[in-house]
C-alpha cells in the first residue's frame, strides 16, 4: 500500500492539470537585479490562495517569513511538478537574494526557525478540508562554504499542488525582496491573485473585478486577530489598509483601489459597513504570448541595437502586435512606437494628451525601465496604448520624431566601450536601416 495516496483519492484517475511555472527561478535569483527582469511566477491551487487560515501558535511571522515560504514552494514545484520527491534543497544564497539586500543568513534561520512553528487550515478540492498542516519541516546543509536550505511539505501540501483545477499565478517579483512588508498585504494579495485569475485581461471588455466586504470580513482573509476578537478599524486601517498602495505596488497582473462605502476615504465619526476593491487587470506578460521572431530574422534584423538598459529582445514586436490587434501593430511600427516612446521620456518633450498621467510616459516609464526593465516596461506601454487610447502608437508623432530617435540610439549604442569586438559590431550594425514595411496605421490629428 502507498501511503503517500490520500484514503479519499481513487487510484485510477485522469491525468492530474498542473499549470506550468512562468520564469526560470534559478536564473532570476542568479543576481539581485534579475527577479524583477525575469519576473517568475508560480501557480497556486485556489486552496492555497484563498480561505487559508494560519494558526501562530503564538509565533508572530512577519511578511518575509511568507514569502520565503512562497519561494520554497515554488522552487519545488518548479523541478517536480508532480510533487513527488519527499524532499528539496534551495542554495542559501538563492533565498539571500528574493530577500533583499538587507538579508543575511541569520535572518533566513530565524525566518526558517519560526516557520517550522506553525500550522495551516484550508480547503482541499473534492471538499476535503485540513488542519493543523505544518507549513514544512526544515534543516540546513553545508559542503565547504556553500550552504543550502533542505525541505519537505506535509502530505496535504503536496496532495494540493499535485492537481490544480482552479489556480491562480504568484508573482515572486512582486512579494519578495521587501517589495510586499506586510504579512496581511501578502495574505490579501493570494486571495486578490486568485479572484484575478478567474478573468483573462481583453482588449474590448471590462477587465475591472470589483469586490465587497465587510471589515470583519477582510480581517478574517488576512489574518488580522486581536486579543478580544473584535476588529477596530482605525487599528485595522492603519495596520492592513493603509499599506495596500505601497505594498501592492509591484504587482504586474492587477492595480488595487480601495473604497469605503463608495467613497476614497473613511467619513469621520462614520462606521465603515462595507470595504470595496477593485481590480484592474492588465495583460499577462509578453512571455505568454505564442509567438517567435524566428520568421522574420530570416529576412534580417528585427528593430536594432540599444544601450543595455533600454534593450528590448526582437521578439517583444511581433508578441505586441498579436496580443494587441486593436493597435493595428506590425513588429516594425512597434519597435518605432517604443522608440519614440522612450525618446520623449528622455528627452521630457511630452507628445499628446496624458503624459503626466499615463504609467508608461515621461519620468514613470523611465522608472518602470528602472524597476523592471525595458521589456516589461515595453509591454506595459502597449497595454496602455490598449486599454486607454493610443496616444503615440499609430500617430504622426512616430512618423515626425522617429528619425530624432533614431539617431539617439545610434548615440548611445555608439557610446558604448570600444575595446571589445561584440562593442564595435553592435556600433557598425546600430547605423544599418531596419528591414520590414513601415507600416505606421494613424489617424489625421497630430
Amino acid at each position: 500500500m502507498n501511503d503517500h495516496i490520500p484514503p479519499e483519492l481513487p487510484r485510477t484517475r485522469k491525468p492530474l492539470f498542473q499549470p506550468l511555472s512562468r520564469g526560470d527561478i534559478s536564473k532570476a535569483l542568479e543576481r539581485p537585479t534579475n527577479l524583477q527582469r525575469v519576473a517568475p511566477e508560480s501557480p497556486r491551487p485556489a486552496e492555497m490562495l484563498t480561505g487559508v487560515t494560519i494558526d501562530a501558535g503564538g509565533v508572530d511571522l512577519t511578511g518575509s517569513d511568507i514569502a520565503l515560504h512562497e519561494l520554497l514552494i515554488a522552487k519545488a514545484y518548479e523541478t517536480d511538478r508532480s510533487m513527488a520527491q519527499t524532499s528539496y534543497e534551495i542554495p542559501m544564497s538563492e533565498c539571500l537574494r528574493f530577500l533583499g539586500p538587507d538579508a543575511r543568513s541569520e535572518h533566513v534561520r530565524t525566518s526558517l526557525s519560526r516557520l517550522k512553528r506553525v500550522e495551516l487550515s484550508f480547503g482541499g478540492e473534492n471538499g476535503r478540508a485540513f488542519s493543523g498542516v505544518p507549513m514544512l519541516t526544515l534543516w540546513t546543509s553545508s559542503v565547504r562554504d556553500t550552504m543550502s536550505v533542505g525541505y519537505q511539505f506535509a502530505d496535504p501540501i503536496r496532495w494540493l499542488m499535485r492537481s490544480m483545477p482552479a489556480y491562480g499565478y504568484v508573482e515572486l517579483a512582486a512579494i519578495g525582496q521587501g517589495e510586499m512588508r506586510s504579512k496581511y498585504s501578502q495574505m490579501l494579495y493570494k486571495h486578490l491573485a486568485f479572484h484575478a485569475a478567474q478573468r483573462r485581461w481583453s482588449e474590448e471588455g471590462d477587465n475591472r473585478i470589483e469586490l465587497s466586504y465587510t471589515p470583519s470580513e477582510l480581517a478574517t482573509i488576512v489574518g488580522f486577530v486581536t486579543p478580544t476578537g473584535d476588529v477596530p478599524f482605525g487599528k485595522f486601517n492603519e495596520r492592513v489598509l493603509s499599506r495596500i498602495a505601497e505594498d501592492f505596488a509591484g504587482v504586474r497582473k492587477f492595480d488595487v483601489y480601495v473604497s469605503f462605502d463608495g467613497e476614497l476615504k473613511p467619513r469621520r465619526s462614520v462606521t465603515v459597513q462595507r470595504i470595496g476593491i477593485t481590480l484592474m487587470l492588465r495583460p499577462d506578460s509578453h512571455h505568454t504570448v505564442r509567438q517567435t521572431d524566428f520568421a522574420l530574422k530570416k529576412h534580417g534584423r528585427v528593430g536594432a541595437p540599444d544601450d543595455p538598459r533600454y534593450r528590448v529582445n526582437s521578439v517583444v514586436w511581433p508578441r505586441a502586435a498579436r496580443r494587441f490587434g486593436s493597435l493595428g501593430l506590425t513588429h516594425a511600427s512597434a519597435w518605432a512606437a517604443w522608440l519614440v516612446a522612450l525618446q520623449e521620456a528622455l528627452d521630457e518633450l511630452p507628445m499628446g494628451d496624458d503624459y503626466d498621467t499615463r504609467r508608461f510616459r515621461g519620468k514613470a516609464l523611465l522608472a518602470g525601465i528602472d524597476a523592471h526593465g525595458a521589456e516589461a516596461a515595453a509591454w506595459g506601454f502597449f497595454a496602455e496604448e490598449a486599454d486607454l487610447g493610443p496616444v503615440i502608437v499609430g500617430s504622426l508623432h512616430v512618423l515626425k520624431r522617429l528619425p530624432v530617435a533614431d539617431r539617439a540610439r545610434v548615440s548611445r549604442v555608439g557610446g558604448a566601450k570600444k575595446s571589445t569586438p561584440q562593442a564595435k559590431r553592435a556600433k557598425k550594425a546600430a547605423g544599418k536601416p531596419i528591414l520590414g514595411a513601415m507600416t505606421i496605421p494613424f489617424d489625421p490629428s497630430p
